[in-house]
């Protein structure tokens, strides 16, 4: 009787860096919900505060991660994976991939296994959800999720990119010295990037009205970013009527008890805005943002409702009040 010899693919071995920041040392419920999410693709979550815990917070993380460092550190997502990096030291050798992320969105409103499982076909030595698009080229990978292979974590460079890390002056700053600065370093070194989206898109659209109508259901993204629902700077239309056709994939009142302790109210008025943003590509960096017209300055808002006969409001405050 012949016999068939079954070999099994190994399943890759997985570690997570978790960046976490709150102003008010919590560990929400989404944050959790994240975690849990993360541990179905990652054997071990190590997790970094950039801010002290109030009592009983680090509990909650229980048995999902391990709190490696709480406190104010001032360096943002990138000083958090430093911290991250220093405490796995030599245990990085036993991973087949070294996850970071950071507590910048909500998911997995779709599982991570199907993302894995589609780049594990991809023939790249790290890759992100999405990327940054400077004149049709891949420049960055958007930092909010990044996935390194042995090629990249092996390599000195690597090693001496998070060696480097220090405190900068504001957001902007980390992004252009660190977010931007690893691909490029890593892409000038030969590795090949990888993205699981399709096509590339500019930063701001991955909080528009683009990112939920060609991006989220169609191809399964795992997450979206926080600051569309307590901020929703780039107008997202009908954002209650996304909130709520989320609930199919994902428990939204996670989101909204975020967002009420925010802002709060659950409810936002941004939430309700009927119209739609111009669909317009916004000029790509580097070195510096570079904001669109209507990213801040609300006058031609104004001028759009007098265009309508809609009873005119005295100040652009007032404005984003009654949105």
């Amino acid at each position: 009787m012949a016999t068939t010899d079954r070999q099994e693919i190994p399943t890759p071995r997985r570690v997570a860096l978790f960046a976490h920041f709150d102003r008010d040392g919590q560990i929400d419920d989404h944050v959790l919900h994240y975690l849990r999410g993360l541990r179905q693709v990652a054997e071990r979550i190590l997790f970094v505060s950039d801010g002290a815990l109030m009592e009983g917070q680090a509990e909650r993380l229980g048995h999902i991660a391990e709190l490696v460092h709480a406190g104010r550190h001032g360096g943002y997502d990138f000083g958090s994976w430093k911290l991250g990096f220093q405490a796995l030291g030599a245990d990085i050798a036993l991973y087949d991939e070294v996850i970071v992320a950071n507590d910048s969105c909500y998911g997995p409103v779709f599982p991570f296994g199907p993302v894995f499982d589609k780049m594990a076909a991809e023939a790249c030595d790290f890759w992100g959800l999405t990327d940054g698009l400077v004149d049709g080229d891949i420049r960055y990978l958007t930092s909010n999720f990044l996935v390194f292979r042995p090629a990249v974590t092996s390599h000195p460079e690597f090693t001496r990119f998070w060696a480097e890390v220090t405190r900068q002056p504001d957001k902007a700053a980390v992004c252009r010295a660190y977010e931007f600065g690893l691909s490029q370093r890593l892409m000038a070194l030969g590795f090949r990037p990888g993205r699981y989206l399709p096509q590339a898109f500019v930063a701001k659209e991955l909080y528009s009205d683009i990112y939920f109508d060609e991006c989220l259901e169609a191809h399964h993204m795992p997450l979206v970013k926080v600051a569309v629902f307590n901020q929703n700077q780039q107008r997202v239309s009908r954002l209650r009527e996304r909130l709520d056709r989320m609930a199919e994939f994902y428990p939204v009142n996670l989101i909204e008890a975020h967002v009420a302790r925010l802002c709060g109210t659950a409810h936002p008025p941004v939430h309700d805005l009927p119209w739609r943003q111009e669909r317009t590509r916004l000029a790509p960096l580097p070195g510096t943002y570079r904001r669109s017209k209507y990213s801040r300055d609300l006058r031609w808002w104004l001028c759009y409702v007098r265009v309508l006969g809609i009873p005119v409001f005295a100040t652009a405050r007032r404005v984003r009040a009654v949105a």
